[in-house]
């Protein structure tokens, strides 16, 4: 009997290919570029809507059997199947390869073999390292665009994040003033005129933290 050594892996979208396109790109690479007999091939799918961390998954069933050995290399047609990101792409790839995995993703060309996570192959060590060289500026721009997203939209006099205690936010970044809105204003006015924090949040029914803030940021409140 010949065991199946290899895992084929589909993540079926609409926008990114059937389960029988990829599955045929896949299982067309196992046999003419690895020169692969079928039988030796298995087939892990899960549909879009398939949570990757759920224990009935197919992409947690492929790592349970990398963990446990049984298998020695992975195809997939492209690298959102088994990835969100750079990040993930190369945690997951590392996690494969430790595990004596090779990965082989098809249309990018890509074939790390289970040697990467150690020296012997200097190549496959080269694009492990280069994965992890992209996840890391990956999220350094991502990091830097959400930065100046929040400096720009400030710098039109939006707001950015969870509106204040008194105020709601239309969706674009322009504060509204709700039921709360008056409570605050009678908040400011009682803490000026010389009340405790405590006792005005007290009587107002609202956590002195929530005072704290409404005072840190009276400005708000008046302005409008």
């Amino acid at each position: 009997m010949v065991n199946e050594t290899t895992a084929i892996y589909i993540r079926d979208t609409a926008a990114i290919g059937s389960e029988e396109e990829q599955q045929e790109v896949a299982l067309d690479y196992a046999t003419t570029a690895l020169n692969l007999d079928p039988a030796e091939v298995m087939v892990l799918s899960d549909t879009a809507l398939q949570a990757r961390n759920a224990p009935s998954s197919s992409d947690q069933e492929l790592f349970n059997l990398a963990d446990k050995g049984d298998i020695e290399r992975v195809i997939v047609r492209d690298a959102s199947r088994i990835a969100l990101n750079m990040r993930d792409l190369y945690d997951r790839v590392t996690r494969l390869v430790e595990r004596g995995v090779a990965v082989h993703i098809v249309e990018s060309g890509l074939r790390i073999s289970a040697s990467a996570s150690g020296s012997e192959d200097a190549d496959d060590h080269t694009m492990l390292r280069a994965l992890g060289i992209a996840a890391e500026l990956e999220t350094a721009m991502n990091s830097r665009r959400t930065k100046e997203g929040i400096a720009a939209a400030r710098a039109e006099g939006k707001h950015v994040g969870r509106p204040p205690f008194g105020f709601d936010s239309d969706g674009n970044g322009t504060l509204v003033p709700n039921e709360d809105y008056e409570t605050a204003l009678a908040v400011i006015e009682e803490v000026e005129a010389g009340e405790s924090k405590r006792s005005v949040a007290r009587r107002a029914d609202i956590t002195r933290a929530t005072v704290r803030n409404i005072m840190d940021r009276k400005e708000v409140y008046l302005s409008n």
